[in-house]
């Protein structure tokens, strides 16, 4: 009988849309799987490309994040896949219940890949085992826990054809299906290829010296396996080689001693178990399978001493570590599809040697039926009730990230269950007490019913409306402006990708890629950030100008008389701001090199210090206010910080400012002490501040409000502020100030202005030099890759200024610039990938051609080098991280 392969998909398809109707998910309400990493990145970056696609937003020079970015490592990060391109057919407002089919589709892809790969590697498996066990695989612990970052499941669907392509390798001496799928998975998320090229190294060298004995067949193999790698890695150089670059300049690197040697010796197991509860036929199958019979077989110890290698890091953190290049914040085992496919292959073994010993039936078959309709019983019973019982306890990973002890007590209890009824009818069907047709069909039905508890825990658990973000949508496409500008939020009310997800170039930005100069400018010049996400709340009017915030977007309630409102829905409003400036500007500097960096002064003095460079004024724009009175707090000035320590711990102290405003003033609280991507600072819930009887913030600083507080636009008026001091403290820069905003206007109509344009990945304009040494200052996060036309000549260098900023020597008077920017690294990138094109295709073609014993004196080399990189991998991984915990 013919095995198919394409019930894989539509069994699995059909399981989840069994999830999505049992607990009110699209497309049959209006509810959206979409949680973490999912609204925070995933659905603004395919908004974000979906504009792309539209031309309304530029893939190089992406205005919508981060003050300009490249997308390139963002696309390739998180949402590089071919399922990414549906997004044109569907409306920006429908994407958060569009990810639901995404995921879908590509857990059907999950287990279609898998059954490919039954059906290559164990030829007497008929279709409904393989169907059993590719819905295993999709459904699977790693599924479950990640599937709200689907570029991962891409990853996941991609490794049993990666497999195959191993196997191909090995078996056949075919090495382009191996290259062709790690290059597929380097260009769906060069992140997680890391992961894979430690398996392939470590998978490899295992099977080889277990299974081969022949030195010959040991180094060929060794040097098809180096030459398509090298291949492979090549060929995808115009994807990781600047992603990489985007990723060192990251806030997210850290020192690898620093990172292993802190932290706990175990992981938080809780959390990673399900990569190997989720799949309980696979420990079934293990204990079904005669250990001494599997260590003899060469094929199996090589599988099994390779599934304990990647069981261990699931308990063992500084391992776990390494195996996410040094450090992680969430998602504990980002390799876990390979640990959960291995141990399938495990429960494969069992059923096709069980087929292999099918003989004549000896039996009736109906005790065997009434034995696994019982089994099916037991396991279908205990998942109603753990369901209808436990149900809170069980889908805390959905509200917390992680498991905890009740979660996963319950998780085991279902899965000990679900090991015995595995077990059983494994059982049954060896000693003939079920036919081949009933065992399958059972062994199917349990892990249908396996998958939809598991599925109903944290898929069903993830379900949640979609009608809060219909506010924000109906935002999108109410500004017209021709020139260049920006958007920010006056909170933060929605996750800050989202605001470049609507198509308005925003400072916010949140991933991994975040870029560090950025975010300690941003965190410097008083907005809000925290880990890797900055936000545009915060800040002031000067900071606001220079970097081109010309509009905000408030809630409904909390706009004033002042405010010029362009356009207002049941929730937000958006409003113009005051200022005047144009994106950019002309400053005048002596020494361009002195303005690179900040200084380090309380984050009132950069704001002076910003207007004097700008604006060449030594006119003060700002004025600090000292409290009229305190009570139950003293306040010291060290120098270096202020310390603020109650005289009596149990209750609050209290700081009072009678502030008499003279002219029009903004008034602002600072309390920031350290410039880091800390998840928490200790100043962090230290205060509650009222204006005039009105509290404005019950606590500060927070996570997410950790910039300049704004106390209020005041003109010619007694403020009364009082700062209620919570706890005991110390902060560099701390205090009440006021900014003049008649001084500010003045000098920002004063103010050369710019008129820009941007096309693709070029801004370019005409601007007027005057002045001594006139430089263009464009609010743009300076990054490696500008590069610049003034009056059609090229221009030596582009300057980094005051933090993240860029500064374009000018000409006296009219000057045509041109600013272009490529991502570093794309261009000797793209040469590496049309080299490794070519190499790949003409290694393929040598090989058709029978030229491999051309090769052969490169054998012997090849085989030492993979001896030193398999050495080099195992000890790094495994013995390096267990030394620096220990002695580091």
């Amino acid at each position: 009988m013919k095995r198919r392969c394409w019930p894989a998909p539509i069994a699995t398809a059909a399981l989840t849309l069994l999830l999505f109707f049992l607990f009110d998910l699209y497309p049959f309400k209006n509810q959206t799987l979409a949680w973490c990493d999912m609204k925070q990145q995933v659905i603004p970056f395919l908004l974000d490309f979906q504009n792309i696609l539209k031309g309304n937003a530029d893939f190089l020079l992406n205005m919508q994040n981060a003050g300009g970015m490249s997308f390139l490592g963002v696309f390739f990060f998180f949402v590089s896949s071919p399922f990414t391109f549906l997004v044109l057919l569907v409306p920006a407002e429908q994407m958060y219940l569009f990810v639901n089919i995404l995921v879908l589709l590509k857990m059907a892809l999950c287990s279609f890949t898998a059954a490919l790969f039954f059906r290559h590697r164990f030829s007497n498996l008929n279709s409904v085992q393989i169907l059993a066990l590719s819905i295993m695989y999709a459904f699977g612990g790693y599924t479950m826990l990640y599937f709200q970052n689907m570029v991962w499941l891409d990853v996941m669907a991609m490794f049993p054809l990666l497999m195959i392509g191993l196997d191909r390798l090995i078996r056949q001496r075919k090495p382009l299906c191996y290259a062709l799928s790690l290059a597929a998975i380097m260009v769906l998320n060069f992140y997680l290829t890391y992961m894979v090229v430690l398996f392939v190294v470590l998978a490899f060298g295992i099977y080889l010296r277990l299974t081969q004995n022949r030195l010959e067949e040991r180094k060929q193999s060794v040097l098809l396996l180096g030459i398509s790698t090298v291949c492979a890695l090549l060929a995808t150089g115009a994807v990781w080689l600047p992603s990489l670059f985007q990723y060192l300049s990251s806030a997210r690197t850290v020192g690898l001693i620093e990172s292993i040697s802190s932290g706990t010796l175990l992981t938080s197991f809780y959390t990673t178990l399900p990569i190997l509860l989720c799949s309980a036929g696979v420990f079934a199958a293990l204990a079904f399978l005669n250990p001494l019979e599997c260590w003899r077989d060469r094929h199996m110890r090589s599988l099994l001493v390779l599934w304990v290698l990647l069981v261990v890091p699931l308990f063992i953190e500084p391992i776990n570590k390494m195996w996410h290049t040094g450090s992680y914040q969430a998602f504990p085992a980002r390799y876990g599809y390979m640990t959960a496919f291995l141990g399938l292959l495990f429960l494969a073994k069992a059923i096709s040697d069980l087929n292999r010993e099918e003989g004549r039936f000896l039996h009736q078959d109906w005790p065997g039926i009434g034995i696994g309709i019982f089994l099916l019983g037991c396991m279908s019973l205990v998942a109603f009730l753990l369901l209808y019982y436990r149900y809170r306890d069980l889908s805390i990973y959905t509200r917390t990230l992680w498991l905890n002890e009740n979660a996963a007590l319950y998780f085991l209890l279902f899965t000990v269950l679900a090991v015995l009824c595995y077990y059983l009818i494994l059982y049954l069907y060896r000693h003939q007490y079920l036919t081949k047709q009933y065992f399958s069909l059972f062994l199917l039905l349990l892990a249908c019913c396996e998958s939809v508890f598991f599925g109903s825990v944290f898929i069903g658990s993830a379900a949640n409306p979609v009608s809060f973000y219909s506010s924000v949508f109906d935002l999108k496409d109410k500004i017209d402006d021709t020139d260049l500008y920006r958007v920010k939020n006056g909170h933060k009310y929605f996750d800050v990708n989202l605001l470049g997800g609507i198509n308005y170039p925003t400072l916010n930005h949140y991933t991994s890629l975040t870029d560090e100069d950025f975010m300690f400018t941003m965190k410097r010049m008083g907005y809000s950030s925290y880990w890797m996400e900055v936000s545009s709340h915060g800040g002031t009017e000067l900071t606001d100008a220079l970097w081109g915030n010309r509009y905000t977007i408030k809630r409904e309630y909390e706009t004033t008389d002042r405010d010029h409102i362009l356009y207002q829905n049941d929730r937000y409003a958006l409003v113009k701001n005051q200022g005047t400036m144009s994106f950019g500007t002309v400053l005048q500097s002596d020494n361009i090199s002195e303005l690179k960096n900040l200084p380090g002064m309380t984050r009132r003095g950069i704001q002076q210090y910003l207007f004097t460079k700008v604006f060449g004024s030594q006119e003060p724009l700002t004025e600090e206010y000292e409290p009229s009175s305190t009570t139950n707090v003293f306040v010291y000035d060290t120098g270096s910080q202020m310390e603020l320590v109650r005289e009596n711990s149990e209750k609050d102290g209290e700081l009072e400012y009678h502030v008499l405003v003279e002219g029009t003033q903004t008034l602002y609280l600072d309390c920031f002490d350290q410039v880091t991507n800390h998840l928490t600072e200790p100043a962090y819930k230290s205060l509650r501040v009222s204006v005039n009887d009105e509290t404005v913030a019950y606590q500060y600083p927070t996570q997410q409000e950790n910039g300049l507080l704004n106390l209020g636009t005041f003109t010619d008026e007694t403020v009364d502020i009082r700062v209620s001091v919570l706890r005991d403290f110390h902060a560099k820069s701390f205090g009440v100030f006021g900014m003049n905003l008649e001084t500010l206007a003045a000098a920002e109509t004063a103010a050369p202005k710019v008129q820009l344009a941007q096309n693709g990945n070029h801004i370019s304009g005409t601007v007027q030099g005057s002045g001594k040494n006139p430089y263009l200052l464009l609010p743009l996060s300076y990054q490696k890759g500008y590069s610049v036309q003034v009056n059609a000549e090229k221009t030596a260098e582009v300057y980094q200024v005051f933090g993240d900023m860029i500064a374009i020597p000018l000409e006296q008077g009219e000057n045509k610039v041109t600013v272009t920017f490529v991502p570093q690294g794309l261009r000797p990138g793209m040469l590496l990938s049309v080299l490794g094109i070519f190499s790949l295709v003409g290694f393929w073609l040598f090989l058709r051609k029978e030229g491999y014993r051309c090769l052969r004196p490169l054998e012997p080399l090849a085989l030492w080098a993979y001896r030193i990189l398999f050495c080099a991998v195992l000890a790094g991984v495994y013995v390096f991280p267990l030394v620096i915990y220990a002695f580091g």
